[in-house]
C-alpha cells in the first residue's frame, strides 16, 4: 500500500483495495493506520523542477565552524534554491540539494549567498549532469 500511495499519492482507498486485493473497509482502516502512526505523514504534488524553469541542480557540500550547526540550520535551508538539506558525517557538516534556473544563478547561490553567512567556512558545489528518481521504485527494493 506504501509503495502504491508513493507513486500515486491520489489513488482511492477502492483503487488502492482492488490492486492489493484485499477489501475497501480493510484498506480504509490500513490507510488510516498509516496516516495515525505517522508513515504517511502529508501528501505533496511532485513539480518538474525543469517544466518550472529550474533546470540546473547541484549538490552543495559544505563545512562550518564547529559547533555552529545547528545555528546555521536554517539559515542554509532559506538559501535561494535549496529543495533539501541535511547534516552529515564525515568530511562535510552539510549537504544541501540547490535547484536553480542557471549556472549564474547557481554560482551567485554558491559563491555569494553562502559565502555570506557567517560561520561558513569552506563549500564545494557539485553540478548534477542527470537525476534518476527512484520514487517510483518499491521502498523495500533499496
Amino acid at each position: 500500500m506504501i509503495d502504491l500511495l508513493r507513486a500515486d499519492g491520489r489513488m482511492t482507498a477502492p483503487a488502492l483495495a482492488d490492486r492489493i486485493g484485499i477489501g475497501r473497509a480493510t484498506a480504509y482502516h490500513r490507510f488510516d493506520r498509516l496516516v495515525d502512526d505517522g508513515v504517511i505523514d502529508g501528501f505533496t504534488a511532485r513539480v518538474d523542477p525543469a517544466a518550472v524553469g529550474l533546470t540546473v541542480a547541484a549538490l552543495v557540500l559544505i563545512n562550518v565552524r564547529q559547533g555552529l550547526w545547528r545555528d546555521l540550520r536554517e539559515q542554509l535551508r532559506a538559501l535561494p534554491g535549496v529543495e533539501w538539506l541535511g547534516v552529515a558525517t564525515g568530511e562535510f557538516d552539510f549537504i544541501a540539494l540547490v535547484r536553480a534556473d542557471s549556472l549564474a544563478h547557481l554560482r551567485d547561490v554558491a559563491l555569494h549567498e553562502l559565502q555570506q553567512i557567517e560561520g561558513v567556512r569552506a563549500a564545494e558545489t557539485i553540478v548534477l549532469l542527470d537525476e534518476i528518481d527512484q520514487r517510483d521504485r518499491p521502498i523495500w527494493a533499496r
